[in-house]
């Protein structure tokens, strides 16, 4: 419920804050349609959503684009990167997504990262990924390619990766690799 709520304020917000029109071809990351049609281009993009005055989530991109696609689907893209930051209900920090490019589709409340992509949490396990899906309405993370996930104790690679946003439940299959520090004290 309050992802749903900070997904519409990021909705609302982002349509206030854009003043750039720009017609750009876009890559495609999860839909074949290349019938997109650009709205509106922003660069050092901020956005700070809340629910209840406390923050629940921090968006960084040099630069934002606002597409609408069929059906009025809305669809911001990040192409050259975003920074994602995730509170807890006292606001401070749970977990920090950064990846070389985002795509967020708003009628399936899910965002799409790629290239160089880190998801990190305060406990510092960190996950490694060529690209991850992340559906705000299930509090889930997944994807297909390979990842890492790596902590204090030790690593492990492999593909189909379903977690939930700050790793406390994390399911990975077909294991290539992994290392356990037999260091710990």
């Amino acid at each position: 419920m309050r992802i749903r709520l900070v997904l519409n304020l990021f909705l609302f917000l982002s349509g206030i804050l854009f003043s750039c029109v720009e017609n750009n071809k876009i890559n495609d990351l999860k839909y074949s349609s290349n019938e997109y049609q650009s709205l509106e281009t922003s660069t050092g993009v901020t956005l700070n959503f809340s629910d209840l005055g406390k923050s629940k989530l921090l968006l960084r991109a040099p630069k934002l684009i606002k597409l609408m696609a069929d059906q009025e689907q809305l669809i911001m893209e990040c192409p050259e990167g975003l920074e994602l930051i995730f509170f807890d209900s006292l606001m401070e920090v749970e977990s920090v997504l950064v990846a070389d490019y985002g795509k967020l589709f708003s009628n399936e409340q899910q965002l799409f990262v790629r290239e160089n992509v880190v998801f990190n949490n305060r406990n510092l396990d960190t996950l490694f990924a060529e690209e991850l899906e992340i559906d705000f309405a299930k509090d889930s993370v997944y994807s297909e390619k390979l990842v890492t996930f790596s902590n204090s104790e030790g690593k492990i690679k492999g593909t189909k990766l379903k977690a939930n946003s700050n790793f406390t439940f994390f399911q990975l299959s077909d294991v290539s690799e992994s290392h356990v520090n037999y260091d710990l004290q």
